[in-house]
C-alpha cells in the first residue's frame, strides 16, 4: 500500500471513543449535544491521520458469544457510563450507512474480519487495543503511531501465540496459570515449531508444560480474534460453526 497515493479504509474500534468520551461527561457533567460533537471530532481526527479516504465504524453486537461460552467472560468489568447508549445510538443514527454490528461477535472479530476479507479497500485497523496485533495488515494506534503501520502475518502469529498461552487477565481469560509475556517468550523458543499452526503449537507448549487441555481449548476460543480464513481448530466448537454460517465473508 502506497501511503500517499492509494485509497484506503479506516476500520474504527469507536467503542473505544464512545466508552472514553462518555465516562469523562460523567465526571464532567457534559450534556449530551456536546458529548456527540466531541465524538465526531474524535472520529474525524483518526480516519485524516490514519490517511484514510473512507471509514466504518465497528462495534460489539448484543448476544457476545464468548459469554455463552463462558459466563465469567469480562466478569470483571463495571456498568458502561449512563450516557453511553444514548451517545452509541446518537453515532449510529449519525453514520448509519458505516455502522458495523454483528449479534454473537465482538469488534475485535469484526475488525479482523474486515480486514482480512479482502472486501474492503486498503483496510487499517484503528484501534489502541495491543490484542488487534495478532491480526495482520496496517494497523493505526490513535494514541501513539503518527503512520499506520504493518504487521506481518509471522509478526501477528507471534502475537496470537503469546496470548494464547498468556491468557487475557483484564477480560478473565486464563491461559497457563502464572505465566506472562517474558515467560511465554522463553516457552515459545524452547518449544515453537513454525512447522506448526499457532494453535497446535500453543497446544504442544500447554502439553511439554504439564497444562490442562481444557484450559488451552477455553483459551483459544475466547483469546482468538476471528479473522480470513478462521482457523480451523475455532471450527471445532460447534457455536462458532453455526456463527461462521451467518458470516458469508468466512465461509
Amino acid at each position: 500500500m502506497n501511503k500517499k497515493t492509494d485509497i484506503k479504509t479506516a476500520l474504527l474500534d469507536v467503542e473505544i471513543i464512545l466508552y472514553k468520551h462518555a465516562a469523562k461527561a460523567e465526571a464532567e457533567g457534559t450534556s449530551l449535544r456536546v458529548l456527540k460533537s466531541m465524538c465526531i471530532q474524535a472520529i474525524d481526527q483518526c480516519v485524516i491521520a490514519s490517511k484514510a479516504s473512507a471509514f466504518y465504524l465497528i462495534v460489539s453486537g448484543r448476544d457476545n458469544f464468548r459469554k455463552t461460552l463462558y459466563p465469567n467472560y469480562k466478569g470483571n468489568r463495571g456498568d458502561k457510563p449512563p450516557l453511553y447508549k444514548p451517545l452509541s445510538n446518537a453515532i449510529e443514527e449519525l453514520y448509519s450507512n458505516r455502522w458495523y454490528q454483528h449479534d454473537q461477535l465482538e469488534a475485535d472479530d469484526l475488525l479482523g474480519i474486515m480486514a482480512t476479507n479482502e472486501k474492503i479497500n486498503n483496510p487499517i485497523i484503528c484501534s489502541i487495543d495491543k490484542d488487534m496485533l495478532s491480526v495482520p495488515g496496517w494497523h493505526y494506534n490513535w494514541d501513539k503511531d503518527d503512520w499506520p503501520a504493518y504487521v506481518s502475518q509471522e509478526e501477528a502469529d507471534y502475537n496470537w501465540l503469546v496470548q494464547l498461552l498468556m491468557g487475557d487477565s483484564t477480560d478473565c481469560i486464563e491461559g497457563m496459570k502464572g505465566v506472562g509475556k517474558v515467560k511465554a517468550e522463553k516457552l515459545i523458543k524452547k518449544y515453537g515449531d513454525p512447522e506448526l499452526s499457532v494453535p497446535d503449537q500453543a497446544k504442544n507448549i500447554y502439553e511439554k508444560e504439564n497444562y490442562s487441555l481444557d484450559q488451552y481449548y477455553n483459551c483459544l476460543n475466547t483469546v482468538t480474534i476471528w479473522r480470513k480464513p478462521l482457523p480451523e481448530e475455532l471450527l471445532e466448537n460447534e457455536l462458532i460453526t453455526e456463527i461462521v454460517k451467518t458470516i458469508p465473508t468466512l465461509e
